[in-house]
């Protein structure tokens, strides 16, 4: 009867070896989001490390895998309504010239029921003939209602496209006080499709739940503008803020359940990040 070398043996154990470590890793749930990061000035920080973060999910401390710049195509759902005064036209312009080429947009104009101008395209010709529809048109009566409408039907879109990085940008000068829509449906809807909620509204307008805490439940921003020039530079803001984004991965530990409260944190001092505060348990 032949013997195993003691040169096998060793060969066969590292074998065996290299077999189980991986089942403990894969019993782990790998979590990602997406922040950004300002100084006291309003830059965007674009040297952050993983050393800078901290995460709390649930209130327990979890471990940071990576932190690194956010790559991934966009996919920007844009909700404009303006009261046919075409005042977001210039701004969705100047968003879509500086994302041109980092993903995909859709437009939706609210006329006061939302009327799809473009599906979601990343082509130069068509982004820009949907542009052309958002200049001055005939006075419309504001309806809160279809502007809440409008960003639960875009979460729901965004879901059943997986978007990795989804973005809801919605543009009022109303704002959206509901009378039969849910806000809780529609914050869940948003939360569900991972999507970050973006708002840009004029001076007066009554965000309501949704516009007014969506964005920070999701990650995103909320620019407040008065007319002309100003709305503009908002939505810069907004576009910077997501060119400049970090993909954040940690992890829970074996058996641990995801939960909805996340808490994002940074050590360096003078920085404000903008990081979901609500998350999707699946």
């Amino acid at each position: 009867m032949r013997t195993l070398s003691a040169s096998v043996i060793v060969g066969l154990a590292s074998l065996l070896a290299g077999t189980t470590s991986p089942v403990t890793g894969a019993a782990e749930t790998t979590r990602r989001v997406y922040i950004s990061a300002v100084d006291s000035a309003g830059a965007q920080v674009t040297d952050l490390t993983a050393a800078d973060i901290a995460v709390k999910e649930d209130g327990k401390d979890r471990p940071i895998v990576n932190l690194e710049p956010a790559v991934a195509p966009m996919q920007v759902a844009i909700l404009v309504d303006d009261f046919g005064l075409g005042a977001f036209q210039s701004g969705v312009a100047q968003f879509l010239q500086m994302n041109l080429g980092r993903g995909q947009f859709s437009i939706t104009l609210l006329n006061p029921q939302a009327i799809p101008v473009v599906d979601f395209t990343a082509d130069v010709a068509a982004l820009k003939n949907a542009v052309l529809r958002l200049g001055r048109r005939a006075r419309i009566q504001p309806d809160g209602d279809q502007m809440l409408d409008a960003i639960g039907r875009a979460a729901k879109a965004l879901g059943q496209r997986k978007a990795e990085r989804a973005v809801i940008l919605a543009l009022t000068m109303a704002g959206g006080q509901p009378d039969s829509v849910e806000p809780r449906d529609v914050l869940n809807a948003i939360r569900s499709s991972g999507a970050m909620l973006n708002v840009v509204h004029v001076i007066g307008a009554e965000l309501g739940m949704v516009m007014g805490d969506g964005p920070k439940q999701s990650g995103g921003r909320i620019e407040q503008a008065g007319t002309g020039d100003a709305i503009p530079v908002a939505l810069i803001r907004i576009a910077n803020s997501l060119q400049q984004q970090y993909r954040l991965t940690y992890t829970l530990p074996d058996g641990v359940k995801p939960a909805e409260r996340l808490v994002v944190s940074t050590s360096r001092k003078g920085i404000t990040l903008t990081a979901p505060t609500r998350i999707a348990t699946k």
